[in-house]
């Protein structure tokens, strides 16, 4: 399957934080695992060769179908976004990931840094998940991991997260709380449904909004954030006031709009550090 370069930069989608499991091979190669799929993502120039058994689910994977550029340019009347969104190309897009796996893997990302989330990610797979045809593991179900014990998840480096996986692995393994009920309701309900999980704050219930069920009306609050709220309101703030000013700012799309700001914040970041 080829993807134009036009339509969006896979390299930094998979770059921004909101995806775990993806190894950067080099310069022009990435390796992409989602539930069960796995693609090779190849830059040959104007497009990416994605590699795949299931082109399907990976055109959906990088959301594909969605017109980001009527997006954008409705973004881009704001005054904040318009000189970080190019008008020719879509850098980013949000990626249409798995819920259940959201809500696993952003438990583990609170108060955590990248590389330790992945690695703690690729063990839960590795302990629990099933080897696939092409020599990866598949993302371990919510079946698997609530046969396991607190004191596995410490040993894997999730330390005081590890009764979070437990507890909601088996939440859902046992039906108590139903991953696809969230897509019949409303934003507002289904954050405060995550959150009546174990481990499950507010910036977590909106990364697995906006990532896992593609809502664009959240904005999570991270550390990055903080810095750009300063930027944009030129004050501080608690992290739920932000939320709101943020909503209010953005609308429909605030967490589209929240990827380009956190794209653009840490980018200009890391080239001040070089």
């Amino acid at each position: 399957m080829q993807v134009l370069k036009q339509d969006i930069n896979i390299f930094d989608s998979l770059e921004c934080g909101q995806i775990f499991r993806f190894v950067k091979k080099d310069e022009r190669t990435y390796h992409v695992c989602s539930k069960d799929k796995f693609a090779i993502i190849i830059d040959n120039g104007d497009f990416y060769e994605v590699i795949t058994q299931d082109e399907e689910y990976f055109y959906s994977f990088f959301n594909l179908a969605i017109n980001y550029r009527h997006i954008l340019d409705e973004l881009k009347n704001n005054k904040h976004l318009k000189k970080i969104i190019p008008s020719d190309i879509v850098p980013l897009r949000i990626l249409k990931q798995d819920p259940y796996e959201m809500i696993i893997s952003f438990i583990v990302s609170a108060n955590n840094n990248i590389p330790r989330i992945k690695g703690i990610i690729e063990r839960l797979c590795q302990g629990d998940g099933e080897l696939t045809n092409e020599g990866v593991y598949a993302f371990p179900t919510a079946d698997k991991l609530a046969m396991r014990d607190v004191a596995y998840f410490e040993s894997i480096g999730l330390g005081y997260r590890a009764p979070y996986i437990l507890k909601t692995a088996k939440e859902i393994a046992e039906g108590r709380f139903d991953v696809e009920s969230l897509y019949k309701m409303d934003t507002e309900a289904a954050r405060k449904k995550l959150i009546g999980l174990y481990g499950v704050g507010p910036k977590v219930a909106d990364c697995i909004l906006l990532f896992g069920y593609n809502r664009y009306d959240v904005f999570p609050v991270d550390t990055w954030i903080k810095k750009v709220y300063v930027d944009v309101f030129k004050k501080d703030n608690t992290p739920e006031n932000m939320r709101r000013d943020f909503l209010k700012e953005f609308g429909a799309y605030s967490g589209i709009a929240q990827q380009y700001l956190f794209y653009n914040k840490n980018s200009r970041l890391q080239h001040n550090e070089k």
